[in-house]
Protein backbone atom coordinates (compact mmCIF):
# COMPACT_ATOMS: atom_id res chain seq x y z
CA UNK A 1 0.00 0.00 0.00
CA UNK A 2 1.44 3.40 -0.99
CA UNK A 3 1.04 5.84 1.07
CA UNK A 4 0.05 9.74 0.22
CA UNK A 5 2.42 11.97 -0.60
CA UNK A 6 2.71 15.18 1.21
CA UNK A 7 1.31 18.09 -0.55
CA UNK A 8 4.59 20.11 0.30
CA UNK A 9 7.32 19.06 2.28
CA UNK A 10 9.01 22.05 4.37
CA UNK A 11 12.70 22.21 4.78
CA UNK A 12 14.35 22.05 8.12
CA UNK A 13 15.05 25.96 7.93
CA UNK A 14 11.53 26.51 7.96
CA UNK A 15 10.69 24.82 10.73
CA UNK A 16 13.19 26.47 12.82
CA UNK A 17 11.83 29.81 12.18
CA UNK A 18 9.13 29.96 14.98
CA UNK A 19 5.86 31.66 13.92
CA UNK A 20 5.37 33.49 17.36
CA UNK A 21 8.58 34.38 18.71
CA UNK A 22 7.64 35.30 22.09
CA UNK A 23 7.34 32.79 24.80
CA UNK A 24 3.81 32.77 26.31
CA UNK A 25 3.93 33.13 30.02
CA UNK A 26 1.07 29.96 30.47
CA UNK A 27 -0.05 27.36 28.79
CA UNK A 28 -3.44 26.91 27.27
CA UNK A 29 -6.33 24.91 29.22
CA UNK A 30 -8.61 22.85 27.07
CA UNK A 31 -12.20 24.13 27.76
CA UNK A 32 -13.35 20.88 28.66
CA UNK A 33 -10.90 20.56 31.71
CA UNK A 34 -11.66 24.49 32.64
CA UNK A 35 -12.81 25.02 36.07
CA UNK A 36 -14.63 28.01 37.13
CA UNK A 37 -14.91 29.03 40.92
CA UNK A 38 -18.12 29.21 41.47
CA UNK A 39 -20.98 26.79 39.36
CA UNK A 40 -24.60 27.19 38.73
CA UNK A 41 -25.63 24.88 41.81
CA UNK A 42 -24.01 27.38 44.26
CA UNK A 43 -25.31 30.08 42.71
CA UNK A 44 -28.99 29.17 43.22
CA UNK A 45 -28.89 27.90 46.29
CA UNK A 46 -26.58 30.63 48.05
CA UNK A 47 -28.71 32.74 50.58
CA UNK A 48 -28.99 36.61 50.72
CA UNK A 49 -25.65 37.25 52.28
CA UNK A 50 -23.25 34.45 50.96
CA UNK A 51 -24.38 35.69 47.49
CA UNK A 52 -23.22 38.75 47.96
CA UNK A 53 -19.90 37.47 49.37
CA UNK A 54 -19.72 35.38 46.59
CA UNK A 55 -19.67 38.39 44.23
CA UNK A 56 -17.68 40.33 46.24
CA UNK A 57 -14.73 37.80 46.25
CA UNK A 58 -15.16 37.50 42.56
CA UNK A 59 -14.84 41.19 41.97
CA UNK A 60 -18.51 41.91 40.82
CA UNK A 61 -19.63 43.59 43.24
CA UNK A 62 -18.10 46.38 45.35
CA UNK A 63 -17.72 45.75 49.54
CA UNK A 64 -19.97 48.98 50.81
CA UNK A 65 -19.31 48.46 54.52
CA UNK A 66 -16.72 51.38 55.51
CA UNK A 67 -17.41 53.20 52.42
CA UNK A 68 -18.59 57.05 52.46
CA UNK A 69 -22.37 57.59 52.04
CA UNK A 70 -22.75 58.34 48.07
CA UNK A 71 -25.86 60.21 49.28
CA UNK A 72 -24.39 62.95 52.03
CA UNK A 73 -21.10 62.09 51.79
CA UNK A 74 -20.50 62.22 55.29
CA UNK A 75 -21.57 58.99 57.20
CA UNK A 76 -20.27 55.88 56.82
CA UNK A 77 -22.43 52.45 55.32
CA UNK A 78 -22.52 49.92 58.41
CA UNK A 79 -22.32 46.23 57.17
CA UNK A 80 -25.58 44.29 55.95
CA UNK A 81 -28.66 44.24 57.86
CA UNK A 82 -32.92 44.29 57.79
CA UNK A 83 -34.80 47.56 57.46
CA UNK A 84 -37.25 45.61 59.60
CA UNK A 85 -39.97 46.17 56.60
CA UNK A 86 -38.83 43.87 55.13
CA UNK A 87 -36.05 41.16 54.36
CA UNK A 88 -33.97 42.49 51.43
CA UNK A 89 -30.38 43.23 53.23
CA UNK A 90 -29.24 46.68 52.98
CA UNK A 91 -26.00 48.87 53.64
CA UNK A 92 -27.74 51.75 56.03
CA UNK A 93 -25.67 55.50 56.40
CA UNK A 94 -24.25 56.50 60.12
CA UNK A 95 -24.99 60.15 59.32
CA UNK A 96 -27.42 60.99 62.13
CA UNK A 97 -29.30 63.41 59.62
CA UNK A 98 -28.97 61.14 56.42
CA UNK A 99 -29.76 56.73 57.85
CA UNK A 100 -30.48 56.27 53.83
CA UNK A 101 -30.58 52.47 52.83
CA UNK A 102 -28.46 51.43 50.22
CA UNK A 103 -28.83 48.12 48.52
CA UNK A 104 -25.63 45.94 47.59
CA UNK A 105 -26.18 46.56 43.78
CA UNK A 106 -26.24 50.25 44.09
CA UNK A 107 -24.99 51.40 41.43
CA UNK A 108 -24.01 48.85 39.48
CA UNK A 109 -23.01 48.60 36.08
CA UNK A 110 -24.69 45.16 35.46
CA UNK A 111 -26.80 43.84 38.13
CA UNK A 112 -30.35 45.67 38.68
CA UNK A 113 -32.75 46.36 41.11
CA UNK A 114 -36.54 46.60 39.78
CA UNK A 115 -39.86 45.80 40.45
CA UNK A 116 -42.19 43.91 38.55
CA UNK A 117 -42.15 41.46 36.26
CA UNK A 118 -38.50 42.17 35.42
CA UNK A 119 -37.33 42.23 38.93
CA UNK A 120 -35.15 38.86 40.40
CA UNK A 121 -32.92 38.35 43.36
CA UNK A 122 -29.32 38.68 42.88
CA UNK A 123 -28.97 34.71 42.72
CA UNK A 124 -30.97 34.55 39.27
CA UNK A 125 -29.20 37.64 37.46
CA UNK A 126 -26.00 35.91 38.52
CA UNK A 127 -26.51 32.95 37.27
CA UNK A 128 -27.86 34.28 34.18
CA UNK A 129 -24.39 36.56 33.82
CA UNK A 130 -22.67 33.15 34.10
CA UNK A 131 -24.80 31.50 31.16
CA UNK A 132 -24.10 34.66 29.20
CA UNK A 133 -20.71 34.96 29.99
CA UNK A 134 -20.45 31.14 28.10
CA UNK A 135 -22.52 32.43 25.54
CA UNK A 136 -25.70 30.47 26.08
CA UNK A 137 -28.00 32.71 23.97
CA UNK A 138 -30.39 34.89 25.21
CA UNK A 139 -33.40 32.79 24.26
CA UNK A 140 -31.83 29.52 25.75
CA UNK A 141 -31.13 31.31 28.97
CA UNK A 142 -34.59 32.60 29.12
CA UNK A 143 -35.77 28.90 28.99
CA UNK A 144 -33.59 27.76 31.70
CA UNK A 145 -34.09 29.94 34.34
CA UNK A 146 -37.58 31.40 33.12
CA UNK A 147 -35.97 34.97 33.88
CA UNK A 148 -38.01 38.00 31.72
CA UNK A 149 -36.53 38.01 28.31
CA UNK A 150 -36.61 41.74 29.07
CA UNK A 151 -34.35 41.90 31.97
CA UNK A 152 -32.13 39.54 29.79
CA UNK A 153 -31.88 41.95 27.23
CA UNK A 154 -31.24 44.93 29.20
CA UNK A 155 -29.01 42.86 31.64
CA UNK A 156 -26.72 41.76 28.49
CA UNK A 157 -27.19 45.23 26.79
CA UNK A 158 -24.86 46.43 30.34
CA UNK A 159 -22.66 43.97 30.05
CA UNK A 160 -21.75 45.01 26.17
CA UNK A 161 -21.82 48.78 27.71
CA UNK A 162 -19.63 47.33 30.24
CA UNK A 163 -16.84 45.43 27.91
CA UNK A 164 -17.04 48.49 25.65
CA UNK A 165 -15.72 50.81 28.49
CA UNK A 166 -13.38 48.51 29.42
CA UNK A 167 -11.97 48.14 25.75
CA UNK A 168 -11.75 51.68 25.31
CA UNK A 169 -10.01 52.17 28.83
CA UNK A 170 -7.50 49.09 28.17
CA UNK A 171 -6.29 50.25 24.57
CA UNK A 172 -4.89 53.40 25.84
CA UNK A 173 -2.11 51.42 27.53
CA UNK A 174 -1.70 49.37 24.57
CA UNK A 175 1.66 49.95 22.58
CA UNK A 176 3.38 47.99 19.90
CA UNK A 177 7.06 47.63 20.02
CA UNK A 178 9.03 50.07 21.54
CA UNK A 179 12.11 47.70 22.72
CA UNK A 180 15.29 49.51 22.00
CA UNK A 181 17.27 46.15 21.09
CA UNK A 182 14.48 43.37 19.74
CA UNK A 183 11.65 44.02 16.85
CA UNK A 184 8.49 43.14 17.64
CA UNK A 185 6.21 41.42 14.65
CA UNK A 186 3.03 42.75 14.33
CA UNK A 187 -0.20 41.95 12.30
CA UNK A 188 -2.72 43.97 10.71
CA UNK A 189 -6.14 43.33 8.57
CA UNK A 190 -9.57 44.58 7.72
CA UNK A 191 -12.71 43.09 8.10
CA UNK A 192 -16.26 43.42 7.01
CA UNK A 193 -19.37 42.35 9.32
CA UNK A 194 -22.46 44.15 8.10
CA UNK A 195 -23.99 46.27 5.12
CA UNK A 196 -26.69 48.37 4.41
CA UNK A 197 -28.99 49.59 1.39
CA UNK A 198 -29.63 52.91 1.06
CA UNK A 199 -33.00 54.14 -0.57
CA UNK A 200 -33.05 56.59 -2.95
CA UNK A 201 -34.18 59.65 -0.57
CA UNK A 202 -31.17 58.52 2.04
CA UNK A 203 -28.68 59.35 -1.10
CA UNK A 204 -27.13 62.92 -1.36
CA UNK A 205 -25.93 62.46 -4.60
CA UNK A 206 -27.59 59.50 -6.83
CA UNK A 207 -24.45 57.42 -8.42
CA UNK A 208 -25.88 54.56 -8.70
CA UNK A 209 -24.15 53.03 -5.50
CA UNK A 210 -26.25 52.68 -2.33
CA UNK A 211 -24.64 49.92 -0.34
CA UNK A 212 -23.00 51.13 2.93
CA UNK A 213 -20.59 48.53 4.76
CA UNK A 214 -19.24 47.99 8.11
CA UNK A 215 -15.22 47.68 8.52
CA UNK A 216 -13.44 47.21 10.79
CA UNK A 217 -9.38 47.60 10.94
CA UNK A 218 -7.34 45.37 13.45
CA UNK A 219 -3.61 45.68 15.17
CA UNK A 220 -2.12 43.17 17.36
CA UNK A 221 1.05 41.80 17.70
CA UNK A 222 2.08 38.33 17.57
CA UNK A 223 1.44 36.18 20.71
CA UNK A 224 -0.28 38.76 22.11
CA UNK A 225 -4.17 38.49 21.95
CA UNK A 226 -4.57 41.29 24.44
CA UNK A 227 -3.15 44.13 22.30
CA UNK A 228 -6.29 43.98 19.70
CA UNK A 229 -6.94 47.33 18.58
CA UNK A 230 -9.76 47.96 16.63
CA UNK A 231 -10.77 51.18 14.68
CA UNK A 232 -14.29 51.75 12.25
CA UNK A 233 -13.17 52.35 9.09
CA UNK A 234 -14.80 54.24 6.41
CA UNK A 235 -15.07 52.33 2.96
CA UNK A 236 -16.52 53.42 0.14
CA UNK A 237 -20.59 52.95 -0.70
CA UNK A 238 -20.83 49.93 -3.63
CA UNK A 239 -23.45 48.73 -6.16
CA UNK A 240 -25.35 46.41 -5.15
CA UNK A 241 -23.81 43.26 -5.97
CA UNK A 242 -20.65 44.25 -5.05
CA UNK A 243 -19.11 41.13 -2.75
CA UNK A 244 -17.50 43.38 -0.55
CA UNK A 245 -16.11 47.09 0.06
CA UNK A 246 -12.65 46.26 -1.26
CA UNK A 247 -9.32 46.65 0.80
CA UNK A 248 -8.70 49.33 3.62
CA UNK A 249 -8.45 52.27 2.22
CA UNK A 250 -4.84 54.65 2.75
CA UNK A 251 -7.02 57.46 4.13
CA UNK A 252 -8.06 55.20 6.87
CA UNK A 253 -4.65 53.34 7.28
CA UNK A 254 -2.32 56.07 7.55
CA UNK A 255 -3.79 57.99 11.10
CA UNK A 256 -4.29 54.39 12.33
CA UNK A 257 -0.73 53.35 11.99
CA UNK A 258 0.67 56.40 12.89
CA UNK A 259 -1.03 56.58 15.99
CA UNK A 260 0.34 52.55 16.70
CA UNK A 261 3.22 52.08 14.48
CA UNK A 262 5.17 54.89 13.81
CA UNK A 263 8.76 54.91 15.91
CA UNK A 264 7.81 51.64 17.46
CA UNK A 265 10.37 49.47 16.00
CA UNK A 266 7.71 46.86 14.55
CA UNK A 267 7.80 44.71 11.61
CA UNK A 268 4.28 44.44 10.02
CA UNK A 269 2.58 41.75 8.28
CA UNK A 270 -0.14 41.89 6.02
CA UNK A 271 -1.65 41.18 2.92
CA UNK A 272 -1.26 42.84 -0.53
CA UNK A 273 -3.47 45.54 -0.17
CA UNK A 274 -1.62 49.01 -1.77
CA UNK A 275 -2.90 51.00 1.48
CA UNK A 276 0.06 48.95 3.74
CA UNK A 277 2.54 49.80 1.39
CA UNK A 278 2.84 53.35 3.41
CA UNK A 279 6.45 53.78 4.75
CA UNK A 280 7.02 54.86 8.39
CA UNK A 281 9.82 55.68 10.61
CA UNK A 282 10.66 52.76 12.86
CA UNK A 283 8.79 50.11 10.88
CA UNK A 284 9.50 47.32 8.50
CA UNK A 285 6.87 45.31 6.27
CA UNK A 286 6.18 42.35 4.35
CA UNK A 287 3.00 40.97 2.65
CA UNK A 288 1.45 37.68 1.02
CA UNK A 289 -0.74 37.06 -1.79
CA UNK A 290 -3.96 35.62 -0.97
CA UNK A 291 -4.70 35.21 -4.22
CA UNK A 292 -3.74 32.07 -7.05
CA UNK A 293 -2.17 33.89 -10.22
CA UNK A 294 -1.58 32.58 -13.67
CA UNK A 295 2.00 32.49 -14.88
CA UNK A 296 3.40 31.40 -17.71
CA UNK A 297 6.66 28.38 -16.96
CA UNK A 298 7.92 26.88 -19.88
CA UNK A 299 5.94 27.92 -22.70
CA UNK A 300 2.95 26.98 -20.52
CA UNK A 301 0.29 28.59 -18.24
CA UNK A 302 0.08 27.32 -15.12
CA UNK A 303 -1.53 28.93 -11.49
CA UNK A 304 0.54 29.34 -8.61
CA UNK A 305 -1.34 28.83 -5.17
CA UNK A 306 -2.29 30.98 -2.92
CA UNK A 307 1.05 32.24 -0.08
CA UNK A 308 -0.61 32.19 3.25
CA UNK A 309 2.84 32.41 5.19
CA UNK A 310 6.48 32.83 3.70
CA UNK A 311 10.42 33.04 5.14
CA UNK A 312 10.77 37.03 4.90
CA UNK A 313 14.13 38.31 5.49
CA UNK A 314 14.94 42.35 6.55
CA UNK A 315 17.51 44.38 7.00
CA UNK A 316 17.01 46.53 10.01
CA UNK A 317 18.08 50.32 10.17
CA UNK A 318 20.73 49.63 12.41
CA UNK A 319 22.84 46.93 9.94
CA UNK A 320 20.98 43.74 11.52
CA UNK A 321 19.19 41.08 9.82
CA UNK A 322 15.96 39.51 11.15
CA UNK A 323 14.16 36.70 9.29
CA UNK A 324 10.86 35.71 10.03
CA UNK A 325 7.82 34.27 8.87
CA UNK A 326 5.09 36.45 6.78
CA UNK A 327 1.22 35.70 6.83
CA UNK A 328 -0.94 36.69 9.67
CA UNK A 329 -3.99 35.62 11.45
CA UNK A 330 -5.63 38.48 12.59
CA UNK A 331 -9.28 36.97 11.31
CA UNK A 332 -9.01 34.88 14.40
CA UNK A 333 -9.43 38.27 16.48
CA UNK A 334 -11.66 40.61 14.30
CA UNK A 335 -14.54 40.32 16.09
CA UNK A 336 -17.51 42.93 16.66
CA UNK A 337 -16.70 45.39 19.14
CA UNK A 338 -19.63 45.34 21.12
CA UNK A 339 -19.01 41.33 21.46
CA UNK A 340 -16.74 39.66 23.86
CA UNK A 341 -13.40 41.37 22.10
CA UNK A 342 -10.48 41.49 24.93
CA UNK A 343 -12.51 39.67 28.30
CA UNK A 344 -10.70 38.99 31.23
CA UNK A 345 -10.37 34.88 31.37
CA UNK A 346 -12.04 32.94 34.50
CA UNK A 347 -9.82 32.36 37.09
CA UNK A 348 -9.22 28.64 36.87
Amino acid sequence: MNNKRPACVKSLSWHNIRYVKEKNKGGFVRKEQTKWKCNIKELLSASDKDIVNILIEDRLLPDWQGALCPHCQRGKLTALTYNGRDQILRHRCSAKNCQRYFLPRHLHPIFSHVKGPEGHPLQMQATALLLRLLNVPLSSIHILTHVNHKAIENMNRRLLLARKGHVQQQEKKIKFGGCPRAWKEVEAEEATFDKKTLAPKELAINDGKPVVWEQWGAIVQRGRPETLVLRKLNPARTVRRAPGPGAIRKSDWQPFAQRFLANRKVILHTDSARSYRLKLPGMVHDAVVHKKRKVKKNGKWIWLRPTFVRVAKHKLPDGNTVTCKAGFVSDAYCTHPECSVRVLAPQG
